[in-house]
């Protein structure tokens, strides 16, 4: 079980790569700054690191008296292994992490959201339906991954039956499923910006079947859909340095509106902190990105009904349960 558990985490990080705060017992503590109080921020490659790219390239003075440092992460293991060794004082990590890091004791809250769904179901076989896909090879990521739990579950939501209606194929990662795309070998496959930007830029004939975020939020009564790319911080952080908690994630929005408002500038920023998304992709990425800060505190059914709907399909990937409401920070 154990061996799974982390094979399931390492996997979602590498999909995840390639795709109102705690108040402080001690009031007046929290007005007063911390002397060199060095703050780690862990960032995976990709679409995090856009949202964050502002954030990062200019690494703006948050609070006097405290200096923070990012690190872009390019591989799944450097990123798991610094939440669950507590390593990190914030991390951006994929939603299902962040329950399994609180179902292991790992000792951080969900604080926010900078990115919601950014899966498309695709074809290269011209417009076509959902009812077109029966019998079809449908290319995805990760057997039992986000991608492909969120897919099931939207499938079967909309009264499909999942086994004998569909005919799901597996790849471990992005790097493997475009090149796939590219050259051919399917037709039909579960894509996630940016890497849907790169196909399409090379095969214009891609058509999206079905947006996975706006179907969830139909499936579910959701306002924004499932939470991709998820802020959690240490519990002492939260605790006794909320002030800068506060401002920390006010920047942290300002970042994710400057993706949205400012393309070309992102793409250059995206360049100079060293995302590996390539830089004439970035700007026609971001209307499929769905980049969105939202707090925790407007956000916490979402993240209960994704939380819910993975433990359905299998309780191992959210770490064995469904998260408390210890999981949120509170304000």
């Amino acid at each position: 079980m154990k061996k799974k558990l982390m094979q399931i985490i390492t996997m979602a990080m590498t999909l995840f790569v390639f795709t109102g705060c705690g108040s402080s017992t001690n009031e007046e503590a929290d007005n007063i700054p911390k002397e060199d109080r060095e703050i780690k921020v862990i960032v995976p490659d990709g679409l995090p690191s856009m949202a964050m790219a502002k954030m990062i390239k200019e690494n703006p003075e948050i609070i006097d008296g405290y200096n923070v440092s990012y690190s872009i992460e390019k591989t799944a293991e450097n990123v798991v292994s610094g939440v669950l060794k507590g390593e990190v004082d914030i991390a951006v990590v994929p939603s299902n992490v962040a329950a399994t890091q609180y179902n292991k004791n790992a000792g951080y809250k969900i604080v926010a959201t900078t990115g919601w769904g950014a899966f498309y179901l695709i074809s290269l076989d011209g417009e076509k339906a959902i009812d077109d896909l029966k019998g079809e090879a449908i290319y995805n990521i990760g057997k039992g991954l986000t991608p492909d739990i969120v897919t099931k579950s939207i499938l079967k939501d909309t009264e499909y039956d999942i086994e004998a209606d569909f005919n799901f194929s597996y790849v471990n990662g992005v790097t493997e499923l475009a090149p796939m795309i590219l050259a051919g070998k399917t037709k039909y496959a579960v894509v996630p910006e940016p890497a849907f930007s790169q196909i399409s830029s090379k095969k214009p004939e891609l058509k999206v079947v079905m947006d996975l975020n706006e179907e969830w939020k139909n499936n579910n009564s959701s306002d924004y859909g499932f939470p991709q790319a998820t802020i959690i911080v240490k519990e002492d952080l939260i605790e006794n340095d909320s002030k800068f908690i506060d401002v920390f994630l006010d920047k942290v929005e300002e970042s994710t509106i400057f993706a949205n408002e400012n393309r070309e500038e992102l793409a250059n920023y995206c360049e100079e902190i060293g995302v590996s998304a390539d830089k004439s992709i970035i700007s026609k990425a971001i209307d499929k990105a769905n980049i969105k800060f939202v707090k925790i505190s407007d956000s916490k059914d979402e993240y209960k009904t994704y939380f819910n709907k993975l433990n359905d399909f299998d309780p191992v990937t959210i770490g064995g349960k469904v998260p408390d409401e210890g999981v949120f920070m509170e304000k």
